[in-house]
C-alpha cells in the first residue's frame, strides 16, 4: 500500500517546482511571470478562487495521511482504501508532476501564471505542447482527479469540480491574449494541437 503521506507530498512538489520556475523566469529573463492584469475583474476572481482552491487541496490531502476518518464523515465509500486504486492513484500523480514540471521547462521564458497587462511570451509549441495547448492545466487537473481516486468524498469532488471551471476560464482568456499577440501563428497552431490532449 503506498504511503498515506504521498497525496500532500505530491501536490507539496507541484506547488514547489511551479515556485522555482517562477522565481527563475522572473530572476533569469526579467519578466514578470505572475500576473491576473488582463480581463482584471474576471482574472482577480480566478485568482482568488485558485488560493481558495490550492488550500483546499492542501487541507484535504492533509486529512487524507493524518486524519482518515474525517474522510468517512465527508462521505468516502469503503472502496477507496483498495490497494489497486491507491497505487493507480499515486501513478497518476506522478505522470502528472513529471507532465507540469517538464511543461514548465518547455516553456522557458514564456512560463507565466496568469495572463499579465502586457500579454503572453512566446509562442511555444515544441516538447508536450506538440500534443497539447495546455499540458500544464492537464496536469492540474490529473492531479485532482487523483487526489479524488485516492479519497473520493463530497469534499474532493467540489475542488475538482471548481478547478476544472477556473481552468476553462482561464484556458479562454489566455487564448485570446495568444490570438491577438501572435495572429496567424497562433492560429494554425490551434488548428494543428488540441486543447487539451491528442491529436489531429
Amino acid at each position: 500500500m503506498p504511503p498515506a503521506w504521498l497525496p500532500l507530498a505530491a501536490i507539496v512538489a507541484i506547488i514547489a517546482v511551479s515556485a522555482i520556475r517562477l522565481l527563475s523566469v522572473q530572476m533569469g529573463h526579467g519578466v514578470k511571470a505572475y500576473g491576473f492584469g488582463r480581463h482584471a475583474d474576471i482574472q482577480r476572481v480566478t485568482e482568488r478562487n485558485w488560493r481558495l482552491a490550492v488550500a483546499a487541496i492542501l487541507a484535504f490531502a492533509t486529512i487524507a495521511w493524518l486524519k482518515p476518518q474525517w474522510e468517512l464523515a465527508l462521505g468516502r465509500p469503503d472502496w477507496a482504501g483498495n490497494a489497486i486504486v491507491r497505487w493507480a492513484a499515486s501513478a497518476l500523480f506522478l505522470v502528472c508532476f513529471l507532465i507540469i514540471a517538464a511543461a514548465q521547462i518547455q516553456m522557458g521564458a514564456s512560463w507565466r501564471i496568469g495572463v499579465p497587462k502586457e500579454g503572453p511570451g512566446a509562442l511555444v509549441a515544441q516538447g508536450l505542447f506538440r500534443w497539447s495547448r495546455n499540458p500544464i492545466f492537464v496536469g492540474m487537473i490529473g492531479t485532482l482527479v487523483a487526489l479524488f481516486l485516492w479519497s473520493p468524498h463530497i469534499g474532493t469532488a467540489a475542488v475538482l469540480a471548481a478547478t476544472w471551471t477556473l481552468v476553462l476560464v482561464q484556458v479562454r482568456i489566455e487564448e485570446e491574449a495568444l490570438r491577438e499577440k501572435h495572429g496567424e501563428a497562433y492560429e494554425a497552431y490551434a488548428a494543428r494541437v488540441p486543447r487539451w490532449f491528442g491529436w489531429r
